[in-house]
């Protein structure tokens, strides 16, 4: 029934004269899987009168999901006057990043973007920072200088090595009191029925990941485990929020 749903979706916006599909690697790094075309997307976005979080959202069949995992978070008093520095990893078409900004109202938004494309139409549309992006690191960013660290479906496909160097990186820059919010798909987002799912779907991006582990490591840097919480709509499955908190080095 999805399927038909998205493919009746796309047939409505090839009406339009353009369609979407997958890109190939991002043309600054190795490490990042393809993205949407930037230019298709937002050229048949503005043609059909959505926004691009709303169009994609739309073929995505994930209708204002980007708001409720927004709304997750702000149960955890992430999205505070104190958060002034805010530093996301694959900002992708800035789903999460509008409402990031407009709940925080940042003095810097720092972004760490492979696809050219976006990371430019994400400078233009709203004034973050788009870094060049290596896919493995935030060598751009000044330790301890950020407040809010974002990452969302970008651990859920990167090779493990990778994870953990942005692992390092996060702890790294995170300032004292500072926050780093990611997903991951962590054991209990491969139940039964779930991995039938993903083996029906034929995709093989998804990469497990320790949810003990990454506590344990975060632990060992001076983060606490604050709150956590499950994407019931990511992909044909689910990821998992872990939200933590760094404490400052005086306590």
């Amino acid at each position: 029934m999805k399927t038909k749903l998205k493919q009746y979706i796309k047939n409505i916006f090839k009406a339009f004269g353009v369609e979407i599909h997958k890109s190939g690697y991002s043309n600054s790094s190795p490490y990042a899987l393809g993205y949407i075309s930037a230019k298709e997307t937002i050229d048949v976005s503005s043609k059909s009168g959505l926004s691009v979080g709303d169009y994609l959202e739309t073929i995505w069949d994930q209708k204002d999901n980007r708001y409720i995992i927004i709304d997750e978070l702000n149960k955890f008093g992430i999205f505070n006057i104190n958060i002034k520095n805010i530093c996301e990893i694959g900002t992708g078409a800035g789903l999460y990043a509008e409402k990031t900004a407009e709940l925080c109202q940042p003095v810097r938004y720092e972004s760490y973007e492979p696809d050219k494309d976006w990371a430019e139409w994400l400078t233009k549309k709203y004034n973050i920072i788009s870094h060049d992006a290596d896919g493995k690191s935030l060598s751009c960013t000044q330790t301890s200088s950020i407040d809010l660290v974002l990452a969302h479906g970008v651990f859920v496909y990167l090779p493990f090595l990778l994870t953990y160097r942005y692992f390092q990186e996060i702890v790294r820059v995170t300032n004292d009191e500072g926050y780093a919010v990611f997903d991951i798909l962590s054991e209990e987002c491969f139940d039964d029925n779930t991995l039938k799912s993903w083996v029906d779907s034929e995709q093989m991006f998804p990469c497990f990941l320790s949810e003990d582990y990454i506590i344990e490591f975060f632990t060992k840097h001076r983060f606490s485990l604050i709150g956590e919480f499950f994407n019931h709509k990511f992909n044909v499955g689910k990821s998992k929020y872990l939200i933590f908190k760094k404490e400052s080095s005086l306590t």
